[in-house]
């Protein structure tokens, strides 16, 4: 049997189609995927996962269109979404070990002023910016949300949080994300 006639048999859910396709194919989209990644594993894992995809959709095949190539496509889109999925989990790690050098540098006395610290600044906030920056940032309510429930409009909630932030950050020289632990713990210490 021709891959041409295997490629119609797949497409009606004959196993033994979906067999031979694999053994034809499966070496080359495995070279495809090493000159991408160079990880054997990731490779290998990369063909499969196209031979599981193209199993799932086989109702969708045009077995007029090269099959060849939809399956490198397939290989070469998973290893693309495998970088980024790195990419991601690279950024994570790099915002943790920030975050963690951030609470280190912290001796327990150092911390405890620091809260009071910041405790005292969000008290001195005039009120109703005080109340806004709480609601839509340390609460997470959102800045529609707040604007809703405090009936002023998006732009005043997005100007009161933006002022709040201003003197809080210039009390430290830290990132929004870093600030914005440290005030979830003073929250949830109560102020």
């Amino acid at each position: 049997m021709s891959i041409q006639s295997d490629t119609y048999l797949l497409k009606s859910g004959d196993t033994a189609a979906f067999e031979r396709v694999f053994q034809y194919y499966s070496r080359s989209m495995f070279y495809v995927a090493m000159g991408l990644v160079e990880d054997r594993q990731i490779a290998e894992d990369a063909v499969q996962e196209s031979f599981i995809n193209l199993w799932a959709h086989r109702e969708q095949i045009n077995p007029d269109y090269d099959l060849q190539y939809y399956l490198n496509q397939s290989v070469r889109n998973y290893i693309y979404k495998y970088f980024r999925h790195c990419r991601v989990r690279e950024k994570h790690a790099e915002a943790l070990i920030r975050e963690y050098k951030f609470w280190a540098d912290y001796k327990s006395e150092d911390l405890a002023e620091k809260v009071e610290n910041v405790r005292e600044l969000l008290l001195s906030l005039p009120e109703n910016c005080r109340k806004i920056f709480v609601m839509a940032v340390i609460e997470g309510t959102g800045y529609a949300e707040t604007a809703s429930k405090l009936n002023v409009s998006v732009n005043t909630v997005k100007s009161q949080v933006k002022i709040a932030y201003r003197k809080l950050k210039g009390m430290w020289g830290i990132s929004e994300n870093e600030l914005l632990l440290f005030l979830i713990f003073i929250y949830l210490k109560k102020f």
